[in-house]
């Protein structure tokens, strides 16, 4: 079984920081951790401002589960902070994958 790649590209709204939105993500941290199937993630920023969040899962089906339980779960802390016309999900197989 190859590992799902979850990747979601946002923004942040206007006026808020980098700051702002690396302190929310403590919880997000806390939370994905304890999700069945979770693998790796990071989190990075363009320099024109664009975030990048990628989630390795076991299966599309556990990355569709924690996205289901993320809406009620974290959503609403999440949402002042990201322009939401700007998020883009998306998920595909991990073919190759090294680790360190």
């Amino acid at each position: 079984m190859s590992d799902m790649i979850e990747l979601v590209r946002f923004r942040l709204q206007s006026g808020k920081t980098s700051a702002d939105w690396l302190k929310a993500n403590e919880k997000i941290n806390n939370w994905i951790k304890t999700q069945p199937g979770f693998r790796f993630r990071s989190l990075s920023e363009t320099e024109d401002g664009e975030w990048i969040d990628m989630v390795y899962w076991e299966s599309l089906e556990a990355a569709k589960q924690a996205g289901a339980k993320f809406g009620d779960e974290i959503g609403p802390s999440c949402e002042p902070l990201i322009d939401m016309n700007s998020v883009v999900v998306s998920h595909s197989k991990a073919h190759v994958m090294q680790r360190g």
